[in-house]
């Protein structure tokens, strides 16, 4: 029989039966009460094609002789066991029997409710699967599903030992002549949807005819009533459209564009859109993915490792089974390699998906490459400015059930320039510790949720210091102390006055803010800037100089580079101390040494000119300061020697609160006597401590005097006895003791 003359044959079959269903002849068949009444009926349609082709290969081969039980399947085996399955009824013509049981069931698919699940159709639908390529699922699914068939396909192979089908079985069992045998196997070649969506898998993928073919377990379990194909990689499709994004108003009008486009192309089936969403890992776009889709009225799939572990056609696969839009995510380090990322974009333009997204960790926006297959279009989500940062934290804590103040949400958006997802893991971690404490988070842990959100080394380069001071423990006069805290507002304040105000358009340098601090030993300028980093609530790193000068050419260079980088990494605040080391005054070039340091001093320069963070500088030697670093510094900080009322003050604030002091503790007689300043007044509080801890006693004035004593020599100062006034023969006390 020709092809056309089959095909005319078919058709008049199909308008037949189509006939006979209007006319009620099919009426009561009964919609599908469940996947596995669906299933039966489908694999009892597949025993007429089963027997249809164990008729042709009793007609070609010689029978089995007996006596080979357990070699052999023999044919009363095959023809019990086809008995035992219910049959399909129908029209007598095997032609018809076959075209009357497929239109049977379809219509009993029809027939059934959305709300009852039925895999087999759903797959069918979803895939776009054509008569053959069913067929041969059923027959892959046949096998997983009864070890009868396996015994039928072994007889089928003459082959006991290959009880799966390949591609050859399929062709040779779902073919009737040489011509519908090449059509056959043209449907089930590499172009198939079955191995497109990896509906089928091929155990010898290096013989690709007569490689026995399988279907998934996570497949199978989907077809065995299961809805979640792949729960591991699916998100849950979060309820936000894109008013709701925290994103930058240009980006949100560019997503909307997006839609709109998507929108009017949707009766185009998208011109097969690939959209590239790209920006730093956190930045939202996942959550624009998902929004996007809302708008769309789908629900996206996100595969974090699709890409990188070649399973492509599954993820295909699984998005389609849920009814979803699938989304690809491509890991930094795929990213490096331009070459990678042009293949990666490339290869998903030609998804067999009408739409699908891939999400970038990508900091800029990668070129777009247009393809004949496909519309590639791309929107880059930049990191959120200080405003949205400050609404992501209100939202982030609302939804954790946390507090904070404005102010202190305004200085955590300030500080710490984080995407949407690093305020959500900030601010779940603050919760974390605050259950495991048993107690409410406040600004300080919120800090500390933002710091152990950092990923950086720069404790390789820089000391870290201790947060334990606050404004009050500070002694400074009326106008440093306002400096101090003016460079707080600034840093608060930065992103308002430089982006919201424009003034990043009128200056050049970098938009860090820095500072110098400057006057004598123990004035107090490691315990300011620690006390600004505690307010900020941001980290600080004393810069040791042993790990960053080298004595050889270029080697100081990579350090300070690597410093700076670190610290733009960990959103930490540096302090130079000493700094005069490092950012002392250019000399005249005499030699090769000099033209070397004074590079060295360039670079630093401009290193710092550009960084974003926030700098402290501290010397004693503010006149051995390199002038252009002078120029530079935003703010400048005198800290004098302390008068006698705050002296007073230090001397009072000195003592912690469980230390034991003497009634004759006379703290106004050591302000007005001796001229110290509060580091000079804290080591003689310490002395004191041990001495009237080795004495049993509490502290009392002969301690604090023989402390003094002990001062002023190691600083060479004279120690006469009348310079301790009516308290000198307290000396000859400690001495006799």
């Amino acid at each position: 029989m020709g092809r056309d003359v089959r095909v005319q044959r078919a058709r008049q079959v199909t308008v037949a039966l189509e006939s006979r269903f209007e006319n009620s002849s099919f009426a009561g068949y009964p919609p599908y009460g469940s996947a596995a009444e669906e299933l039966a009926d489908q694999l009892a349609r597949l025993n007429g094609t089963l027997e249809r082709a164990i008729k042709r290969f009793r007609e070609c081969h010689a029978g089995t002789p007996r006596g080979l039980d357990g070699v052999a399947v023999f044919d009363d085996e095959v023809d019990a066991f086809l008995a035992a399955t219910p049959q399909p009824q129908g029209a007598q013509r095997a032609d018809e029997a076959a075209l009357d049981a497929r239109l049977r069931c379809d219509l009993r698919a029809q027939a059934t409710p959305s709300a009852t699940h039925l895999p087999l159709d759903v797959i069918r639908r979803q895939f776009g699967l054509s008569t053959v390529e069913f067929d041969a699922f059923l027959l892959c699914l046949a096998a997983e599903l009864h070890p009868g068939y396996g015994r039928v396909f072994a007889y089928l192979n003459n082959d006991l030992t290959r009880q799966r089908p390949t591609r050859a079985f399929l062709v040779e069992t779902l073919s009737t002549d040489w011509s519908s045998r090449l059509e056959t196997q043209r449907a089930l070649g590499r172009n198939s949807a079955l191995f497109r969506f990896a509906l089928l898998t091929a155990r010898a993928p290096n013989d690709e005819l007569n490689g026995e073919l399988a279907i998934e377990p996570l497949l199978l379990d989907f077809l065995l009533g299961q809805r979640v194909v792949n729960e591991r990689q699916a998100k849950p499709t979060e309820e936000m459209g894109l008013r709701d994004l925290l994103v930058h108003e240009e980006e949100r009008a560019r997503l909307e564009d997006l839609v709109t486009y998507l929108l009017a192309n949707e009766a185009n089936a998208f011109h097969s859109a690939l959209v590239i969403i790209s920006g730093a890992p956190g930045s939202g776009r996942a959550t624009a993915v998902r929004a996007i889709c809302r708008e769309l009225g789908w629900v996206a799939r996100i595969f974090d490792d699709a890409l990188a572990a070649g399973t492509v056609a599954q993820a295909l696969r699984d998005a389609r089974l849920a009814g979803a839009i699938p989304a690809f995510k491509i890991a930094t380090e795929q990213t490096e390699e331009r070459c990678e990322l042009t293949a990666a974009i490339a290869a998903l333009a030609t998804l067999p998906s009408p739409l699908t997204f891939l999400i970038l960790d990508a900091d800029v926006a990668p070129r777009l490459p247009q393809t004949s297959e496909a519309r590639v279009l791309g929107v880059h989500l930049a990191i959120p400015s200080a405003h949205i940062r400050t609404l992501a934290w209100k939202r982030a804590l609302r939804e954790h059930a946390l507090h904070a103040s404005e102010l202190d949400l305004q200085t955590l958006a300030a500080v710490y320039p984080f995407t949407v997802g690093r305020i959500y893991a900030a601010a779940h971690a603050a919760e974390t510790e605050s259950r495991l404490r048993d107690a409410s988070a406040g600004t300080r842990e919120l800090a500390a949720a933002c710091r152990s959100q950092t990923n950086h080394r720069l404790d390789k380069l820089a000391q870290p210091l201790p947060l334990r001071y606050r404004w009050s423990d500070i002694v400074l006069p009326h106008d440093e102390l306002c400096r101090l805290k003016e460079i707080a507002n600034a840093v608060r304040n930065r992103d308002r006055v430089m982006e919201g105000w424009g003034f990043n358009e009128k200056v050049s340098s970098g938009l860090g803010v820095n500072a110098i601090f400057f006057g004598p030993s123990g004035t107090g300028k490691t315990m300011a800037a620690s006390i600004l980093a505690a307010e900020l609530g941001m980290a600080i790193y004393r810069v040791d100089l042993s790990r960053v000068v080298s004595k050889y050419i270029g080697e100081t260079e990579r350090n300070l580079d690597a410093l700076f980088e670190e610290a733009r990494r960990s959103f930490a605040l540096l302090f130079f101390d000493e700094a005069e080391a490092l950012f002392g005054k250019r000399s005249d070039v005499k030699d090769a040494h000099d033209r070397y340091a004074n590079i060295e001093v360039a670079y630093l320069l401009q290193r710092m000119e550009g960084f974003e963070g926030v700098t402290i500088l501290a010397t004693n030697l503010r006149k051995h300061m390199d002038k252009a670093f002078l120029r530079r510094l935003q703010f400048a900080v005198l800290f004098p020697l302390p008068n006698v009322e705050q002296r007073r003050r230090i001397w009072q604030q000195v003592w912690p609160a469980r230390a034991q002091l003497a009634p004759d503790l006379d703290l106004g007689f050591m302000a007005e006597r001796f001229e110290l300043t509060g580091g000079h007044i804290r080591n003689v509080a310490m002395m004191a401590a041990y001495l009237a801890c080795e004495d049993g006693a509490a502290i009392a004035m002969k301690h604090a005097v023989a402390a003094t004593r002990r001062e002023f020599q190691k600083l060479g100062r004279a120690t006469q006895p009348s310079l301790f006034g009516e308290y000198a023969a307290l000396l000859q006390d400690v001495a006799d003791d």
